[in-house]
């Protein structure tokens, strides 16, 4: 399943706010959207997700129009910021109790769906949502954004705000939704989601344009006007930039590359 986006134009009334952007957002692999602040990125999500209709050019889904309604959950920053429910049970639940079909079997759909989010129903079901730590809130929040499946899970910086554990556990679950779903993510810092087969569709100020990971790691390495990665990781790989296939942005494999790099014949 591919969601293609082929000459679109955003508009806010008469003024043209971003455009054009062409991309496809497909299932097997994490798509990442970045760019500086007041880009457009979260707009794009609105507009995929239809809130934003003012925009020319087309969007479809396998080469077939397309109609976002029960297709896409999108879930803004901070989602847990709207808990109501007093238990997490019921803050999931809540989306599939909205809706008419009750064919549905909502304990074991909860269940299910709360172990994808690395929630133990037995743990968590009954606690109060607001006595979670932030990493968990932030996965309640984004299980009862998403309770219903969609075929597109848009989110809109979902790492923010939670500590080096809290990001590393939801960049991993997050990555295990793409096989199900075409999973798109706005995000400051690409560099924690960022796997090998990770597309990047780049928001700049003179163009936008969609790149693999390696792409984009080596245009920010070579060009840090481009992207701010972290300097530790620009600074190590720098030297080798231009002959290697450049690692992820991860201790281990940094370390990992700079000792592979460091015993071909060429650095000898």
């Amino acid at each position: 399943m591919n969601l293609l986006i082929g000459n679109l134009n955003i508009h806010f009334g008469e003024q043209h706010f971003l455009g054009p952007l062409a991309a496809n957002f497909g299932m097997g692999h994490l798509n990442l959207v970045v760019g500086r602040s007041g880009c457009g990125k979260s707009t794009l999500l609105k507009l995929i997700a239809g809130f934003h209709k003012d925009y020319t050019g087309a969007i479809s889904i396998d080469e077939e129009y397309f109609d976002p309604q029960g297709k896409v959950a999108l879930a803004f920053q901070n989602p847990e910021s709207l808990f109501f429910n007093d238990t997490v049970f019921e803050e999931i639940a809540y989306a599939i109790k909205s809706t008419s079909d009750k064919k549905i079997n909502i304990e074991s759909n909860v269940n299910e769906w709360m172990k994808k989010w690395g929630l133990d129903p037995e743990k968590y079901s009954n606690k109060y949502p607001f006595h979670l730590s932030g990493g968990e809130k932030r996965r309640v929040a984004l299980a009862a954004c998403t309770i219903l499946k969609p075929s597109i899970i848009l989110l809109d910086e979902p790492l923010a705000g939670l500590d080096r554990d809290g990001q590393r556990d939801l960049s991993a679950i997050i990555n295990s939704l793409v096989n199900d779903h075409i999973v798109i993510v706005v995000t400051h810092e690409p560099e924690l989601l960022l796997k090998e087969d990770t597309q990047v569709l780049y928001i700049g100020s003179e163009q936008v344009i969609q790149l693999s990971s390696q792409e984009f790691l080596t245009n920010a390495v070579m060009k840090p006007e481009f992207y701010p990665l972290p300097d530790w990781y620009r600074n190590s790989v720098a030297p080798y930039s231009e002959k290697f296939y450049l690692p992820m942005v991860n201790a281990q494999d940094v370390f990992d590359f700079l000792e592979q790099a460091k015993n071909e014949p060429d650095n000898q």
